[in-house]
């Protein structure tokens, strides 16, 4: 993260990496605390694998930043994944400055000869983005205590025979 922010250059504030690597961080916690709410629910290790691969898959792709549209019935599923709140955490502050137009059409405001300047509001809009960094950032505070405290529930439901 060290090197990789600095060289994307997209925000070079030294608060957008900081924050950034906070929201990084909470992500990989949320992340291992689902995968040990797997773990303790799934107590055979080959099945507890393909159940996470599959869970850990669906999460990635309803996060956000694999499949913009994802179908109707499916929407729910969203806001159980950390990369989504990750992944808004990180445009929000990513994004908290005005974007020069470049011409390229990536921005749909930008299609607009007359403007110069996409302001963060207009982006966060175009790109979907929703909540503040530290509403994001408390989502995955949540899952990681909601995962942590089902995993425990879910061990101290088993026997004690069935544990080892």
């Amino acid at each position: 993260m060290l090197v990789s922010f600095w060289m994307a250059g997209l925000n070079p504030e030294f608060s957008v990496f900081f924050f950034s690597t906070i929201c990084s961080l909470l992500s990989v916690l949320a992340g291992e605390s689902l995968g040990l709410l797997v773990g303790t629910m799934v107590m055979d290790m080959e099945k507890a694998m393909v159940a996470l691969t599959v869970f850990t898959l669906t999460l990635m792709l309803v996060g956000g930043f694999f499949v913009k549209d994802i179908p109707v019935w499916m929407v729910w599923s969203q806001y159980l994944s950390p990369f989504k709140f990750a992944f808004d955490a990180s445009q929000y502050l990513t994004f908290n400055v005005n974007v020069p137009c470049d011409g390229s059409g990536v921005l749909k405001i930008c299609n607009n000869p007359d403007i110069h300047y996409a302001t963060p509001k207009q982006i966060r809009e175009e790109l979907n983005v929703e909540g503040t960094a530290s509403f994001n950032a408390m989502m995955l505070i949540v899952i990681f205590f909601v995962a942590r405290l089902a995993s425990f529930v879910a061990l101290r439901s088993q026997r004690g025979d069935e544990r080892m």
